[in-house]
């Protein structure tokens, strides 16, 4: 009776080698999935190239730029604009590409629109709503290139790592698998 026993308890068939290959191929996928997952580290955001695209796409936020150019175009459309959006539009008359609005030309619009208290609030209403659209494209630029910037990573890395770490917890999944049928 006791040999019966040995012998079922080594009837599996199937080798360690299946679970361990199921595990380093869905270790695999997680190791390329978390390739993106990670965040950045202190390393790749003290890069010179990543500090540099950074400073660009801040600076560009505060240009002259196309957008502005949209922007004014559409305000310029209007058949009938407020005092405040006239002053506005005039603040970026003569402007080209890359330049910015100089704080005396803001103050100076401001001035204009003293007398009038619920056209000054319109003015800086829509100077904020263009700069929090600044903002924004400036955040979604710097999110693009983040990804940019783990798409560069070693991707082997992460394979490598997720298979390995996939196959080993496979197998001891497996192993206690087996001590917990006997």
């Amino acid at each position: 009776m006791i040999k019966v026993d040995a012998i079922q308890s080594n009837d599996r068939r199937r080798s360690c080698f299946w679970p361990m290959a199921e595990g380093a191929a869905l270790g695999t996928v997680a190791g390329y999935a978390t390739k993106y997952i990670l965040p950045l580290t202190q390393e790749e955001k003290s890069s010179d190239e990543y500090i540099k695209i950074k400073n660009q796409i801040n600076t560009q936020k505060t240009q002259y730029n196309f957008r502005t150019a949209k922007v004014i175009e559409s305000l310029k459309g209007q058949e009938t604009r407020t005092l405040a959006q006239d002053e506005f539009v005039k603040m970026f008359d003569g402007m080209k590409n890359g330049e910015h609005v100089k704080s005396s030309r803001i103050r100076k619009a401001m001035l204009n629109l003293r007398d009038n208290p619920e056209q000054l609030r319109e003015f800086k209403r829509v100077c904020k709503a263009t700069s929090e659209v600044a903002n924004t494209t400036a955040k979604q630029c710097l999110a693009a290139y983040n990804l940019v910037t783990k798409h560069i990573r070693p991707t082997g890395f992460f394979l490598a790592s997720g298979a390995v770490v996939g196959a080993v917890m496979a197998l001891f999944n497996d192993a206690l698998k087996t001590e917990v049928r006997r």
